[in-house]
């Protein structure tokens, strides 16, 4: 009589009882409310021989590959779900991207704190996004970002036996709620005319970001770019610096060797001005240096503090909207972002085409220069019909 086999593992997750082969896995549940593993044990019905084990390891990464030890209290809430489809989407998308879905995400547990998924119905849904409108003052772009992001999340619920249906797919957004929270938007003041672009950098010329504020309206930079620009970017001897860093915050500042888009990496010309200017601004920084000895932070990144210590994310935008808010006679609309718009709209100015355009700003999307093109356009043709008119049609005068 053959002696029976001692229990053990017998491979990677496989483990042998009585006889049999098992696949075991700590796999990651939800259980009363709460993040947690176990160990389970899934019979493969093979007995425990050599053949046998490779055919169960093959069983296990056949299982594993399809997700099936993912399992769910069936009387999940909402929160705690919408925590789980963060989780999965943390590894997939930028942390940038999973900043925005987690502030999403904070509205709808807030809301739906103590609903299950599985009694989640059409009522419900349209009565939150209601909520955003009246209470929380949305307009209607986010409340449809918040929608979207709901129904994904009531998506993956449907594939998890959640919940037989998503109704977050058939709520209508309430049109007059909608209608009520739309803030009028003066387009016109997006961006700065060549004019107004000529004034805004005379003002700021004694400004401590003067040469941030220049390169970014020069080359249409986003402002991740023009942070993440670094000494060792710039070839003086070839006159050209290069984008291919960005700074951007998310839940944490991130400071990566890459770009938005593969067409944001980019290649630019500098005139012999630009050469001047930054040679300036890399002996102000030796000198800095040599003042804050061993209180330096030493780093290759361009702008910066004088101590070396790195700019937040936040910190050009906030210094932007100063200049603003302290000049009357620039629009009071404008963003830091509307430098890089500024850029579009003085090329178009100066007659260039849409294709060079969109090549020297990095627009992935062709699209979107063209609606920077058209908007510049109407601006434009409004002021010469204004002029025309002026000309023409005169207001009475005063004796």
């Amino acid at each position: 009589m053959a002696r029976r086999k001692k229990n053990g593992r017998r491979a990677t997750g496989i483990q042998s009882k009585k006889g049999m082969l098992y696949i075991v896995t700590n796999q990651k549940v939800i259980k009363n409310g709460q993040h947690t593993f176990e160990r389970k044990w899934t019979a493969t019905g093979l007995s425990d021989t050599p053949e046998n084990v490779k055919k169960a390891s093959d069983l296990r990464l056949m299982l594993k590959s399809k997700g099936i030890h993912d399992t769910l209290d069936k009387d999940v809430t909402i929160p705690v779900y919408a925590d789980a489809f963060l989780e999965k989407k943390k590894r997939t998308v930028a942390d940038t991207t999973y900043s925005r879905y987690s502030q999403r995400c904070d509205k709808i547990k807030k809301y739906f704190e103590a609903v299950r998924v599985s009694d989640l119905t059409l009522s419900d849904v349209e009565d939150f996004l209601d909520f955003l409108f009246i209470v929380e003052k949305y307009q209607p772009r986010s409340v449809k970002d918040i929608k979207v992001l709901f129904s994904s999340i009531i998506d993956l619920a449907v594939k998890d036996d959640l919940i037989a249906k998503n109704p977050v797919k058939d709520a209508v957004i309430n049109k007059a709620l909608s209608a009520e929270n739309t803030k009028p938007k003066d387009d016109g003041d997006d961006f700065f005319s060549y004019q107004e672009a000529q004034r805004f950098l005379e003002i700021v010329e004694d400004h401590p970001l003067y040469l941030l504020f220049y390169t970014t309206l020069f080359f249409g930079l986003r402002r991740e770019e023009v942070l993440g620009m670094r000494w060792s970017c710039i070839n003086f001897d070839k006159k050209e610096f290069t984008i291919n860093h960005t700074v951007t915050i998310g839940t944490t500042i991130n400071r990566l060797n890459m770009t938005k888009t593969r067409s944001s990496t980019r290649t630019y010309p500098l005139n012999d001005e630009q050469i001047r200017l930054f040679k300036n601004l890399r002996r102000e920084e030796l000198n800095y240096r040599k003042l804050f000895g061993n209180n330096y932070h030493d780093n290759d990144y361009i702008f910066k503090h004088p101590d070396g210590s790195l700019y937040y994310p936040d910190y050009p935008t906030k210094a932007f909207g100063k200049v603003i808010r302290a000049n009357k006679d620039l629009p009071r609309r404008i963003t830091f972002h509307g430098l890089r718009t500024s850029c579009v709209s003085i090329l178009v100015h100066q007659g260039f085409d849409v294709k060079s355009i969109q090549k020297w700003v990095g627009h992935a999307d062709i699209e979107t220069t063209l609606k920077i093109y058209a908007k510049v356009k109407d601006k434009e043709a409004k002021q010469e019909i204004l002029n025309g008119l002026n000309d023409i049609i005169r207001t009475k005068h005063k004796e």
